[in-house]
């Protein structure tokens, strides 16, 4: 690095020249500068002895020979020719800023959650579509064998605007293959495994699970699991934190024992967020902390599915000056709203993934409901794709057909160069439709109607149909 005040100027192995144009992101082993060079910044070591700095150097060259280049995660590209630190160079596109930055900001001048805030900065929706976009992110990664080792808000790059959910994660020297994890040891202080703090293992997949379940609670309802408890405030902060680190203590929302249950009442968490998600942070933080459940660690698969289908489950609030996110409850209210009032018939659509069974011990029940289901609220509009469960590739595919509650009526929209079928449940009446159809609010007589495929429909080979089925 040059000594240049007026400007920084560093070099790679290849002879490239950057330019230093500030600090986009810090953590304990080194920072992430921007360069003058369009989509490439750098991470620059901290200093380190003679020994440690080849160490640290192999480990790059490592990394960049590691099957990463299909993955959302910015890599090392080139070597940075530094005398008493290291670097590299990396590819990182603009308008990206870190996942800490945006959770800071939630916070007003007085250090309290500000809900409006929260609600401008894509609300519940926005959230879950970046958490599943992590959570892909490192399951693909998993499925090659590999670990992030070190995953904390600071390493987690998300889009700027609110307009968009763009994840990718930075930092990719602490990556390494599980097997070799009892060589990897770093970690981001409240975002560590407990058996990490107990030196019963080094990082892995499962390490990664914790990390990213820490960064979730706190991304959807802006508290720590253990350290806003009444037991961790009670004591001493450095020694309490201490203990929580090693799994000595009960999560905030323990179901099972609330001796550390939170000290101040924040977000309604157990309104805004439903069971199945639920279930997932009290297995990672109720049991999977002590060292004879791990296994009971959900993983990052079970993760990414569950927030998949979670958002398929939103509805939007229809008070004047909300228009929050949420996932569907029993008394259809907004958990954001001071006074929430149920959203009433008119303002939403439920449609369910169902079959139809023509084996002839199914004649007294031949419907059959799965648990996948898509809900609409007014002002909204989703995309259907032909099969129903979750796919890592689910936006790179063409959907079937897109569904929208508006004023006027549901309007169906097909892809190009497809169809759907929009029929009664007992096939009387039956229309294929190639392009948009609208079915006006007068036409609502609280009937059932099914939405299907010629792919999907039965004949003489097929003993099963499918449909998505709705009321209007």
């Amino acid at each position: 690095m040059t000594n240049e005040k007026q400007k920084r100027i560093v070099k790679d192995l290849h002879g490239g020249t950057y330019e230093l144009l500030g600090k986009i992101g810090e953590g304990g082993q080194g920072t992430v500068l921007k360069t003058d060079q369009v989509n490439l910044v750098v991470k620059i070591t901290n200093v380190l002895p003679e020994v440690q700095l080849k160490e640290v150097r192999k480990q790059f060259q490592n990394v960049m020979r590691l099957p990463l280049r299909d993955l959302k995660i910015a890599l090392p590209l080139s070597l940075l020719t530094l005398k008493n630190r290291a670097g590299y160079v990396m590819e990182l596109m603009d308008g990206l800023e870190p996942l800490s930055a945006q959770i800071e900001r939630m916070h007003t001048l007085e250090g309290q959650l500000d809900l409006i805030k929260y609600r401008d900065t894509g609300s519940f929706a926005r959230r879950l579509l970046i958490l599943k976009e992590l959570a892909e992110t490192l399951a693909r990664l998993h499925g090659k064998g590999l670990a992030f080792g070190d995953l904390s808000p600071n390493n987690i790059f998300v889009s700027t605007s609110i307009e968009h959910h763009q994840v990718w994660l930075i930092d990719a020297d602490n990556i390494h293959y599980a097997e070799q994890s009892h060589q990897h040891h770093f970690y981001t202080k409240g975002y560590a495994a407990p058996e990490l703090i107990r030196n019963e293992t080094g990082t892995n997949a499962q390490t990664d699970a914790w990390s990213f379940a820490v960064i979730a609670l706190q991304l959807l309802t802006h508290t720590h699991p253990f350290n806003h408890g009444i037991a961790v405030e009670d004591e001493d902060p450095d020694i309490a934190e201490e203990k929580a680190a090693r799994g000595e203590f009960p999560w905030v929302f323990d179901v099972e024992d609330d001796s550390n249950e939170i000290a101040v009442q924040g977000f309604p968490v157990f309104e805004m967020l439903n069971k199945r998600l639920f279930n997932l942070f009290q297995r990672c933080f109720g049991s999977s902390r002590l060292a004879e459940k791990l296994n009971e660690r959900p993983t990052m698969a079970e993760w990414h599915y569950e927030l998949h289908r979670t958002l398929s489950l939103l509805l939007m609030c229809q008070e004047e000056g909300c228009s929050s996110t949420f996932i569907v409850n029993k008394r259809m209210c907004c958990p954001f709203c001071l006074e929430p009032k149920p959203l009433t018939l008119d303002q939403y659509v439920r449609i369910r993934y169902w079959g139809y069974d023509q084996d002839p011990i199914m004649v007294e029940q031949p419907w059959f409901a799965s648990s996948e289901q898509v809900f609409l609220s007014l002002g909204q509009e989703k995309a259907i794709y032909h099969e129903p469960h979750s796919y890592f590739d689910n936006e790179m595919l063409k959907p079937w057909f897109r569904i929208a509650l508006t004023e006027d009526g549901l309007k169906i929209t097909p892809e190009t160069d497809d169809h759907v079928i929009l029929q009664n449940v007992d096939g009387t009446k039956s229309y294929t439709l190639h392009k948009t159809q609208m079915l006006k609010n007068h036409q609502k007589g609280n009937k059932d109607l099914l939405i299907t495929h010629s792919s999907l429909q039965m004949n003489s080979e097929k003993m099963h149909s499918f449909f998505w089925r709705f009321t209007w």
